[in-house]
């Protein structure tokens, strides 16, 4: 009997916003560090520092609501068999690289009788799948990636893909050291607008997934991703 998901998908819900709120005061907080240092021979440090920071805020909320999808997920006692696909595939992801090696033959057998049990249990991920890796380098690509694995439909986020991208390059360009650009107060700004577009959309995004149920494999598409 599966998990009533209405009392799981509040509490994710409610995680989320509270992710979202904290990030949004750490980006108020590093744009009025900024505004302090108008005027001084430090502003363009503090704007050049900013960068790196915001785009932090994105990468981390990224991956921390992605986990707490995941463990959402977990928590709905879902049986595999009626999960989509492409969950399956991310979930299993261990176990698809022990096919990699020459397996002997008792360790073929162990695989075989995992994946033929596996379908009437619950979903559950190896413990490398419930950390969501974001290559640390978080650019609108590596997040379809993500969303394709999960089932998440981030093609409303599109239009903020080249502003996203032009904020993780310029992100590594400062990291690495490279030739400092001029920044001023309006490009931070217009940063941490994004960086809050950007969580805002992804909140969004899970919400609409919980709501649809997503996740689930649809009885009249029995080859859905």
């Amino acid at each position: 009997m599966l998990t009533d998901n209405t009392d799981l998908g509040s509490a994710l819900r409610a995680a989320i916003a509270d992710c979202l709120d904290r990030r949004r005061t750490a980006l108020t907080e590093t744009a009025r560090v900024v505004a302090a240092h108008k005027d001084t021979v430090l502003h363009q440090r503090a704007c050049a520092m900013a960068i790196p920071m915001l785009y932090a805020h994105w990468e981390g909320f990224a991956k921390e609501v992605l986990e707490l999808y995941v463990e959402f997920l977990e928590k709905s006692a879902l049986a595999q068999r009626d999960v989509r696909t492409s969950i399956l595939a991310y979930s299993w992801s261990g176990s698809f690289h022990k096919l990699s090696g020459n397996l002997k033959h008792d360790k073929k057998i162990e695989l075989i009788e995992l994946f033929l049990g596996s379908l009437t249990a619950a979903l559950a991920f190896e413990a490398r799948q419930r950390e969501i890796d974001t290559k640390s380098n978080l650019f609108f690509n590596v997040l379809e990636d993500l969303a394709h694995y999960l089932c998440l439909d981030v093609e409303p986020m599109r239009g903020q893909s080249k502003k996203l991208d032009a904020l993780v390059n310029r992100r590594n360009h400062i990291a690495h050291g490279g030739r400092e650009q001029k920044l001023e107060d309006v490009d931070i700004d217009e940063y941490r607008s994004l960086v809050l577009t950007l969580m805002e959309s992804l909140e969004s995004v899970l919400d609409t997934a919980v709501t649809s149920s997503s996740f689930r494999r649809q009885p009249s598409s029995s080859n859905q991703a």
